[in-house]
């Protein structure tokens, strides 16, 4: 048996950016911390020590301060998106760039009206997130915001649970509720969006629900804000949460002959109860009959269990084994960008192999050859009635197999049938090079937008 490279990745990771805008006398502050990745063909900097195809993780670094003197940083999302952009097409082996950043709030000391124009306070605990990811033809964004600290001291019980012989838990009427809440939301697309709006909007979204809804558990709670978040905002494809629960227990005082009438707790600090939760709109809801799981589940399984979900998802076994191996992961970001790494070392064997299993956009799924349930579901932008759509789209096809020698790949989900049609007539345009590098990444699309729904 030979021995082979697995799935790699590269990049510099937390370079602290820091942007002052000095354009008038009140100056304003962007506190960043920056992490970036290339995937792409590296293989012979490992195997042959050649690095002619290596954009140095120092350049990585240096692009990323220069970068925010010279385009700003207006949000984390738009630095982001600028910068991996560049490393993207400065890098001609990679198929695609990452970019993390967190960004950390400044307030301005109070000193006479509106606070001081130039001295600053570093705001605790809650931090804003923003993950970009560029390939071929495609940029996906995800923002967030993680260690949000929330409490509300009534208005929240627990009671009801299931019991059994080691359950000592009493039932709670009247109970503190917090939580340090992390919360992450896509978007069906990003033109025109206002970063710093859209956020801000969130978070007071998120905050106002938490405060007024009466929770019955932290579960519904989560729920909730959610609902709440994608009815306000069309924009927001899902939005994903990781909540602990930070319990605080009643301290007994009777020993000292007082009473203690909801007023004096213990803030434990573990163990704590950890709750997970996607809240999506119901046209990305997986049909009944799909495999859903937790990514605690998923971390659980047997590997032959793990392995044979993901290649439902993508179906490259040795791609498989390579995300199956890095468990465990923290959140669904270390998932894509596993995934994403592994997809890089995609064979065109493999290649060939995962492309059967997709019918052509457009065509009804075949329920032995392909996976009918998750590309009808997929393709449900695609109206089936409209008749010069559906001949263009035949047309396209036949155009793009006669020139490329496969089906034609597109992430189709959040993409009406006009957009799918424009989307492949710019890929006919691709060489061979680019259009495999293209295939390739929406592929993984495909299969990082299977992996949230299972793992919601």
């Amino acid at each position: 048996m030979g021995i082979v490279l697995g799935p790699n990745r590269y990049g510099k990771a937390e370079t602290r950016v820091v942007r002052i805008v000095r354009d008038t006398p009140r100056h304003e502050i962007r506190d960043l911390n920056v992490t970036t990745s290339l995937q792409g063909d590296f293989a012979a900097a490992h195997t042959d020590g050649d690095q002619s195809q290596v954009l140095p993780t120092d350049t990585q670094k240096n692009t990323a301060f220069a970068f925010a003197k010279k385009y700003g940083v207006s949000s984390p999302e738009d630095y982001a998106l600028t910068l991996g952009r560049r490393l993207y097409e400065a890098t001609p082996a990679a198929h695609g760039a990452t970019v993390r950043v967190e960004e950390y709030a400044w307030d301005r000391i109070p000193v006479g009206k509106g606070g001081h124009d130039h001295a600053f306070v570093r705001r605790g605990g809650e931090v804003r997130t923003a993950l970009v990811h560029v390939g071929q033809g495609s940029t996906s964004v995800t923002s967030g915001l993680d260690d949000l600290v929330v409490l509300k001291s009534t208005g929240s019980e627990f009671k009801g649970f299931l019991r059994d012989e080691y359950t000592t838990l009493p039932d709670a009427d009247d109970r503190i509720l917090a939580t340090a809440l992390r919360a992450q939301w896509s978007y069906t697309g990003f033109d025109g969006i206002d970063w710093n709006r859209t956020y801000d909007a969130v978070r007071a979204r998120l905050l106002a629900t938490f405060a007024t809804t009466y929770s019955r558990a932290l579960q519904e709670t989560l729920y909730l804000m959610g609902k709440a978040v994608l009815e306000a905002h069309d924009e927001i494809e899902c939005i994903a949460f990781k909540a602990p629960n930070k319990h605080h227990f009643l301290v007994d005082l009777e020993p000292f002959g007082l009473d203690n009438p909801g007023e004096v707790f213990i803030a434990a600090d573990r163990p704590y109860g950890q709750i997970e939760a996607m809240v999506m709109r119901e046209d990305d809801r997986p049909e009944r009959g799909f495999r859903r799981t937790g990514l605690q589940s998923f971390h659980e399984m047997p590997a032959e269990d793990a392995r044979g979900l993901l290649l439902t998802f993508l179906d490259v076994p040795r791609w498989a084994d390579a995300v199956v191996a890095a468990r465990p992961y923290a959140d669904l970001g270390e998932v894509e960008e596993a995934m994403v790494a592994a997809s890089a070392t995609i064979s065109d064997e493999e290649l060939d192999r995962a492309l059967a299993r997709h019918p052509r956009i457009g065509e009804r799924a075949d329920a032995e050859q392909h996976d009918a349930e998750h590309s009808t579901r997929e393709q449900s932008g695609v109206d089936p009635g409209d008749a010069d759509l559906a001949r263009a789209l035949e047309e396209g096809n036949r155009v793009y197999e006669e020139r490329f020698g496969h089906v034609f790949i597109v992430r189709a989900a959040g993409r009406s049938g006009p957009e799918i049609l424009e989307h492949l007539r710019h890929r006919l345009e691709n060489t061979d090079e680019l259009e495999r590098a293209a295939t390739i990444d929406q592929l993984t699309q495909i299969a990082v937008l299977r992996m949230k729904e299972a793992f919601a």
